[in-house]
């Protein structure tokens, strides 16, 4: 498995690689030209050589004297010498130039000054000038051609100077885009796949990169989201488990009123059945028939909530799904008007009873506070309608990234919610009824089955006044 830092290593290796060359390169070059420089003083002498050799030459003839032909001789055997240290550098610097003939002719030079020693001749002056004169040309023909090879050679030296740098310019940016993408990138997505679990989602992090860094970074990601839903599950199965609790005691202290009604009532009828009329009987017969429909309330209430079975999932038509609703719940709400307004075409994934059971339980809930005008409409969600702004009470997340939505608002004119009774509307026997007057069971049905379809529900109390729920749901899409 590959691993960001042997690919850190591979590519500073490669970068320093690329240096070490350029420095090679750059000393190589270094030494090629000062082995040119070398060459053009060796020239340069040379040429000096040669011109001193003539002056000394030309003072002789001109003004006489033994010494003057004596040191041009002297400079003709060191400038011969020089020649034959340096000939393979002179001809490759001139190859134009005979080396040869030129090393000859400071040899005929030297031979014709000594015989001038000796023997004194006008004829051999003319020949020593001849000869002297074909030095001095090819001397000057070196140095000429040395110094147009020393510009080429800076030349070439100062464009090997720019190619090694560019070259090591572009490994650098090319290793730090390199290693941009093979460690930047990957820890960027995991970074961006953090932020959900501020919502709560604990869902697993997909493998970003086949780097054993990244790859033993996510694994201990996912532990850890592993630990976090586990930790989650415990909370929330101790909530059921106090749930259960509430649940209990409020089954005991709803149900035990009637009992005890209907104890009493039975009590007093045993002890004055005899001495007492037929309208007292009557009152007290209907009082326990009273209190059993109220047990019998309570009980149907928690029945309903027992026998819901499974959740059937599938599109549903939610303004056909609604008017459903209306017809069986404009006679049991007189006096409470309903407006809607829900598109054609909209539809949610829901199971159909379910979602009426919803609709239902709202809308009494909101024609038992209280309330004379109920609005519900419906529309697909959006950042505008979704989610709620505080101080909403909100249960479930809306994950509209994942999946499109739909958002129904049931809205009232009741009394609306008090800021200290927000945070309960949802907990099983929370009611602000008169006892005998509710379970308490119907929002937290409603949260209930609202968690089943994977939705959301929110509470609130507009300023304006009144209740509004808002749900959210997953949209479908409507086949024909």
């Amino acid at each position: 498995m590959s691993s960001i830092r042997r690919k850190i290593i591979f590519g500073y290796s490669l970068l320093a690689g690329g240096v070490a060359a350029f420095t090679l390169l750059a000393w190589a070059d270094l030494r090629w030209l000062e082995q040119r420089i070398e060459e053009g003083i060796a020239v340069s002498v040379f040429q000096e050589s040669a011109l001193e050799m003539r002056r000394h030459e030309k003072n002789h003839f001109l003004y006489g004297g033994a010494a003057e032909l004596e040191q041009a001789l002297q400079l003709a055997a060191e400038t011969g010498t020089r020649l034959g240290e340096w000939r393979e550098a002179f001809a490759v610097i001139a190859p134009e130039l005979d080396i040869a003939a030129l090393g000859q002719a400071l040899a005929q030079y030297r031979y014709l000054l000594a015989e001038q020693q000796q023997r004194p001749a006008p004829a051999l002056a003319q020949q020593i000038r001849n000869v002297g004169h074909d030095i001095s040309t090819a001397a000057d023909y070196l140095a000429a051609h040395e110094r147009t090879a020393l510009a080429a050679t800076v030349q070439h030296s100062q464009r090997l100077l720019f190619l090694g740098v560019g070259v090591v310019v572009i490994l650098g940016i090319v290793g730090g885009q390199v290693l941009s993408r093979v460690t930047v990138r990957p820890l960027r997505r995991l970074e961006a796949q953090l932020k959900p679990i501020t919502a709560g989602d604990f869902a697993h992090f997909p493998k970003v990169s086949d780097d054993a860094e990244i790859v033993s970074l996510t694994a201990a990601l996912n532990r850890m989201l592993d630990e976090l839903e586990a930790r989650r599950r415990q909370v929330l199965h101790a909530e059921k488990l106090a749930s259960i609790g509430v649940l209990a005691s409020g089954v005991a202290h709803e149900v035990n009123n009637p009992l005890g009604n209907i104890s009493s009532s039975c009590q007093i009828l045993l002890e004055e059945l005899d001495s007492t009329d037929p309208a007292t009987l009557r009152q007290w017969l209907e009082q326990i028939d009273g209190e059993t429909r109220r047990a019998q309330v309570i009980v149907r209430s928690l029945l309903d909530y027992a026998r819901r079975g499974t959740c059937t999932i599938s599109a549903v038509e939610l303004k056909s799904a609604v008017t459903q609703t209306l017809v069986l719940l404009r006679r049991a709400l007189p006096g409470v008007e309903l407006h809607t307004e829900v598109p054609a075409g909209l539809a949610v994934l829901a199971d159909a009873q379910r979602l009426q059971q919803v609709f239902i339980n709202l809308i009494k809930n909101a024609a038992d506070a209280g309330a004379r005008h109920i609005h519900l409409g419906a529309a697909a969600a959006a950042g505008t309608n979704w989610p709620p702004q505080p101080p909403a009470h909100i249960i479930g997340t809306a994950h509209t990234e994942d999946h499109p939505g739909v958002v129904i608002v049931i809205s009232d004119d009741g009394p609306g919610i008090p800021a200290n009774v927000l945070p309960h509307v949802f907990d099983p026997f929370f009611t602000t009824r008169e006892p005998g007057q509710g379970a308490g069971l119907g929002l937290y049905i409603v949260e209930e089955i609202i968690s089943e379809h994977d939705g959301c529900v929110a509470a609130e109390s507009p300023a304006a006044g009144g209740a509004r729920f808002t749900l959210w749901l997953p949209a479908a899409e409507v086949t024909s």
